[in-house]
């Protein structure tokens, strides 16, 4: 599996599920689940959807939320 294989609105599926969860650190084993990606592709796509703008995150990417863009997105 490669990071083209997780999409932005999988990942920000997956941290909108951790925070209505209340466990909003859980994003890359939901995405683990979702896909069954390795912990490195399942990073990338992260990294990548943060720089598209629909994830931000204070001290850890994992442990991030979803911007309005990224909402939208969802929606």
């Amino acid at each position: 599996m490669k990071r083209g294989d997780i999409h932005d609105r999988m990942v920000c599926i997956a941290y909108a599920e951790a925070w209505r969860a209340g466990c909003p650190c859980s994003v890359e084993v939901i995405l683990k689940r979702m896909t069954g990606a390795p912990a490195k592709v399942i990073t990338a796509a992260m990294v990548r959807a943060c720089g598209r703008g629909y994830v931000d995150y204070g001290v850890s990417l994992r442990c991030g939320w979803l911007t309005d863009k990224g909402r939208a997105l969802v929606a």
